[in-house]
């Protein structure tokens, strides 16, 4: 099990674990809880630390993509702008944790043709957008993650996505 998971499955039986002001993990709730979760807590607890240090008191950590833990399971959520650990806690009260992360992109396969290219540029001035920079921003996206191209050549053909 890995720390987040830990943290989750600890929540779901009532057992609350949380930095204390001296840097250590305090466990609270049932006893009986407390006392079936003390030997995983105890094996895993730097790793527990790392992953509380991503608190609601922590405001230097912003994502744009967090993992959003609820019991029973996890939900990937995106903000613009970047959202504090706190923030997103206050907008999903019902969760139990929430990580931030970096997603993985796929590199594409093969490099667009000139059709294809042309075709998103004409998508792109069909919706309005003729700001160069921007043109530039996707079309680069495109030549770097697999998914955006696959979205663009998709939204260029006129084809929900």
């Amino acid at each position: 099990m890995n720390p987040v998971q830990i943290i989750h499955q600890a929540t779901a039986e009532g057992v609350s674990l949380a930095l204390s002001p001296a840097g250590t993990i305090k466990a609270t709730g049932d006893r009986a809880a407390v006392d079936r979760w003390l030997a995983v807590i105890r094996e895993h607890k730097e790793e527990i630390i790392e992953a509380l240090k991503v608190s609601p008191g922590d405001t230097a950590t912003t994502s744009f993509r967090w993992l959003v833990h609820y019991p029973g399971r996890v939900v990937e959520v995106s903000f613009t702008p970047e959202a504090t650990h706190a923030e997103v806690m206050e907008w999903h009260p019902d969760a139990v944790a929430a990580e931030s992360f970096t997603p993985t992109i796929r590199r594409p396969l093969a490099s667009m043709t000139a059709d294809e290219e042309t075709a998103i540029r004409a998508w792109l001035a069909k919706i309005g957008e003729t700001d160069p920079p921007t043109i530039a921003q996707v079309l680069a996206q495109c030549l770097n993650d697999a998914d955006a191209q696959d979205y663009f050549k998709r939204r260029a053909r006129g084809l929900p996505c």
